[in-house]
């Protein structure tokens, strides 16, 4: 398989190890690659490297041809609020990168695209059970919108050119990254992982620290992978989560597990969240293979041993 990924953020950089690591030729396609970051998380030489803008369809059609790609996976984009920031930019970004990769996909004839959404598609506030594919989505903020917008033209240009499409719709990601595009999961549980390794007593705010589904980098990495090479995918939709919501004081009793001399408070009050319901894994479970490997405790306890290693070797 020759994948182009593209993204050089958090999911991106996950999906290009494991790739790497399959023995794959991987590609990286990104506005502002950093190559640091890229080298840590993938390895040194083991992907190239283009930087090029996913609204520069010309200059994506160039790297496909170039490398002989057969799949794509798309990550890029803004994440979160960095999405209404600059509401035009941060919406034209989103969608034009979608239209473009699956023009690219259409034009190259590629044997699957894989996009990459979101959990926060679903519309929470109709939903009263474990959350499968197939449940009501919707919602006003941004960068759902861009999201929901980017999901329909996949099944759009799936259905008028018999493109090989799949969905994998993440949960809230986390794991060792740079930020860029704007995850505040995987900045609160960063600076969550770098608590636990300092060592220091620290609060908790219930308000930043809601209930969530959380999924480490790795397992979304799995999924997405299972997805690329998943031979004839009935739905065309899968969940990539924990399968788990964590609350506050489930994540400070696995925090004092992990470091059980540390002083941890739970303050504040929860902000209102809709996250009563994890997602439902059946499906991604039957039809992928795909099941959790990184449980919250063991997926924290990788991440500040990633963290404590990067901090010896600077």
């Amino acid at each position: 398989m020759n994948v182009l990924i593209t993204g050089a953020g958090l999911i991106g950089c996950h999906v290009a190890k494991r790739a790497a690591d399959a023995g794959n030729k991987v590609v990286i396609y990104d506005l502002s690659p950093n190559r640091d970051y890229i080298d840590k998380i993938v390895g040194r030489d083991r992907a190239e490297i283009v930087a090029a803008d996913m609204r520069d369809l010309p200059a994506l059609l160039s790297a496909l041809e170039r490398s002989n790609i057969d799949t794509v996976v798309a990550t890029a984009g803004l994440i979160g609020k960095r999405v209404a920031e600059n509401s035009y930019t941060g919406a034209t970004n989103n969608i034009l990168a979608t239209i473009h990769t699956l023009e690219a996909a259409r034009l190259r004839r590629l044997r699957r695209v894989v996009y990459v959404s979101t959990f926060g598609v679903y519309d929470r506030a109709n939903i009263k059970a474990p959350i499968r594919e197939d449940a009501p989505i919707g919602g006003h903020n941004l960068y759902t919108t861009t999201k929901i917008c980017s999901e329909h033209l996949v099944h759009s240009y799936t259905h008028l050119y018999d493109l090989d499409t799949v969905i994998i719709r993440p949960a809230g990601v986390f794991g060792r990254g740079h930020y860029v595009g704007g995850s505040t999961v995987g900045m609160v549980m960063r600076d969550l992982a770098l608590k636990l390794i300092q060592g220091a007593p620290f609060a908790l705010d219930a308000k930043v620290y809601f209930s969530n589904e959380y999924v480490y980098a790795k397992d979304v990495a799995f999924a997405i992978d299972l997805a690329c090479s998943a031979k004839a995918p009935k739905q065309r939709i899968y969940n990539a989560g924990s399968g788990v919501v964590t609350r506050v004081d489930d994540l400070a009793r696995a925090a004092r597990d992990l470091v059980p001399n540390i002083e941890i408070r739970v303050t504040g009050t929860a902000a209102e969240s809709h996250a009563e319901y994890p997602l439902d894994l059946s499906s991604s479970e039957a039809e992928l293979g795909y099941a959790p490997q990184f449980p919250l405790k063991e997926a924290l306890r990788d991440y500040m041993e990633e963290l404590w290693s990067e901090a010896r070797n600077v």
